[in-house]
């Protein structure tokens, strides 16, 4: 974090002793542990995508099943990387952020895993014990609401738990007995008063593990009753197999966390405590697509179906770029998407490209260059320069998403785009921007702030609530693309995909579509007009209240500083939104496609550019600590 605080948290950091006093063991657990995630990883996704490409496997227990996997992916890889790190390097520090980051994360996931396992209990409930009515009640619109919901409940738990973290002071010697930021590790290397987290933490710890063990539970004695009831012993062998693999993993997670924090703390070692916490961090992310790939009859017949696609492929001839490589039900199993860019005109491919090109290392070294700039000048360490780090940095991911596929498309000839590379594409790039749009809002607000009450700004911008202000920012930049996404991953494409964009835009991505497009085009009506119409009246109220404030301060010379305060970040809201606004608020017939392309340019190229640009040319702090930098570092002859 950029801000100092009065505890000195933000500047913080801890060591995580992992298993250091194990030394010769350090490069055999690497190894160990290298091979376990790699293991995870193509488990995980591998099962996600046979999931996915399978239409024989789109029913709600593999929908669910495909949900868990990416719960135990994103979760190993919240905490195994650093676990590996700390295994070949001497230095086993990290920083305050960061380790409150991995616990925020690492807090979600495993909480939505925990209530993801409750969920398909209550499906394999409905499957054995109403097998006809299966269809019906677990409808489409049930399932994604029981796999909203424990997502939903992991970020609620985890934005308390953190927040209660963020509260606390840390001055000693922060030495974490732990290989991970684990929630009670670090309350117990705090300088303050632990009772209140840890008795929030138990809380919320026993409220999940209790709730969940009780619809395990409650379904399991009901399909167990009903099993018993069966004639036939094959029915009854039937409706076991189908809930073997979910009993053999639930009992393995929560048999690990039992064990864990039910057995009284004078029986257990902080070794024991560890091992406990890599198994279920780090090998239950592992077991799971194995016991579902080995003991699911149906996953391995879909596997074997795709290699045998697969090889049939390898030995046919390709097919035409844009079409999509169909199997049976109309799914979008080997969707390719052909991104038309500039191709209507062929003359300019190379001067575009060299034009984009020189807008792209600008924009890479402006905002890297801000970042860094805010970073080591301590002058800068203020809310405002805080908020503008991050803006700088959504704009460096923002132009990271977009201009490389734009650059490649301008020089080569095959122009596709893989389905999947083409919705990440879409996710990335939408969350970058409502990201954007929302911390616009929040800096007028901070300047609302410094403007109209500087006396009691130091103390109203408080570092917990700026931190919290960006994790709003990105977190509901990632919610709202999050739900575009499921919905278009539902949408089946086939055809010539041929999309007349240089990026995977959603009205493009819905142009192709031969379906109905009413409801998607009706959803991203719903959130576009939300997020510009909430920052729009966030940014007007409090330059409402700012101008009021300037013409009531009696010196020229007064009023003049505080409009320069603002003028940057009113020239920056003033593009970007205005550059959104013509795109999206001009009716269809009076926007060609070539229009909304060039708009398209300026707000996903050349308005990442100009933030620092503006940032840096109009302000005079940044160019004095720019030229102080330049001076310490080129030596006078």
């Amino acid at each position: 974090m950029l801000l100092t605080k009065g505890n000195q948290s933000a500047g913080a950091t801890f060591t995580l002793l992992g298993f250091s006093e194990f030394p010769d063991l350090q490069v055999p657990l690497f190894l160990l542990f290298l091979t376990i995630y790699t293991v995870t990883v193509l488990g995980n996704l591998g099962m996600i995508m046979t999931v996915r490409i399978s239409p024989q496997l789109h029913t709600p227990m593999y929908f669910f099943l495909s949900h868990l996997s990416f719960v135990d992916f994103c979760y190993s890889t919240t905490v195994t990387p650093k676990l590996l790190e700390n295994l070949v390097v001497e230095d086993r520090t990290i920083s305050f952020a960061g380790c409150i980051m991995q616990f925020f994360s690492a807090c979600i996931f495993a909480e939505a895993e925990t209530f993801m396992l409750a969920v398909m209990a209550y499906d394999r409930f409905v499957a054995v014990c109403n097998p006809l009515l299966y269809p019906v009640v677990m409808s489409p619109k049930l399932c994604a609401s029981l796999v909203a919901g424990p997502y939903t409940l992991g970020i609620v738990s985890s934005l308390t738990l953190t927040y209660f973290l963020q509260a606390l002071s840390f001055c000693g010697s922060n030495i974490i007995n732990n290989f991970f930021c684990e929630y009670s590790v670090i309350v117990s290397v705090s300088c303050s008063d632990p009772y209140i987290s840890q008795v929030l933490c138990l809380a919320i710890a026993m409220v999940s593990e209790v709730s969940s063990l009780v619809i395990i539970l409650t379904t399991y004695v009901f399909i167990f009753i009903t099993v018993i009831k069966m004639p036939f012993a094959g029915g009854r062998q039937k409706a076991f197999a189908t809930c073997a693999s979910h009993l053999t993993t639930i009992t393995i997670f929560h048999g690990t966390i039992l064990f864990l924090y039910c057995v009284p703390k004078s029986k257990n070692s902080w070794l024991t405590v560890k091992v406990g916490s890599v198994f279920y961090t780090v090998v239950i992310p592992m077991l799971n697509p194995l016991i579902y790939s080995l003991r699911n009859k149906d996953v391995k017949e879909s596997v074997r179906r795709l290699m045998n696609y697969s090889k049939q492929l390898s030995s046919s001839t390709p097919p035409f770029k844009g079409t999509v490589v169909m199997t049976a039900r109309n799914m979008s199993v080997e969707t390719i998407f052909v991104l038309l860019g500039f191709t209507d005109y062929p003359e300019l491919q190379i001067p575009l490209f060299l034009m984009f090109l020189i807008m792209y290392i600008v924009t890479m070294v402006g905002n890297l260059g801000m970042i860094g700039i805010i970073k080591i000048n301590p002058k800068f360490h203020t809310p405002m320069y805080f908020f503008l780090s991050h803006l700088s940095f959504v704009d460096f991911c923002y132009s990271s998403i977009v201009t490389p596929k734009l650059l490649e498309n301008l020089v080569m000839a095959d122009k596709s785009i893989f389905y999947a590379s083409c919705m990440l594409q879409f996710f990335l790039s939408c969350t970058a921007v409502v990201t954007e749009s929302f911390l616009l809002a929040v800096m007028a607000y901070d300047r609302f702030v410094a403007i109209c009450n500087p006396l009691l700004y130091t103390v109203v911008m408080s570092p917990r609530l700026c931190a919290l202000l960006v994790a709003g920012s990105y977190l509901w930049g990632m919610f709202g693309p999050l739900v575009l996404l499921c919905y278009a991953l539902q949408l089946n494409f086939f055809g010539h995909n041929v999309i007349n964009h240089f990026f995977c835009e959603y009205t493009a991505l819905i142009a192709v579509l031969s379906s109905d497009t009413h409801i998607p085009h009706l959803l991203l009506f719903g959130f576009a007009t939300f997020n510009e119409v909430s920052t729009l009246l966030i940014i007007l109220a409090s330059y409402v209240f700012i101008f009021a404030t300037v013409l009531n301060i009696r010196s020229a010379s007064g009023r003049r500083k505080a409009f320069s305060t603002c003028a940057s970040h009113l020239m920056a809201i003033t593009i970007f939104h205005g550059t959104i606004l013509s795109l999206y608020c001009v009716p269809n017939s009076q926007n060609s496609r070539q229009t909304v392309k060039v708009a398209s340019v300026f707000y996903t190229v050349v308005n990442p550019m100009l933030n620092p640009l503006i940032y840096s040319l109009r302000n005079k702090d940044v160019k004095d600590a720019f030229w102080k930098f330049i001076d310490t570092k080129v030596p006078s002859h």
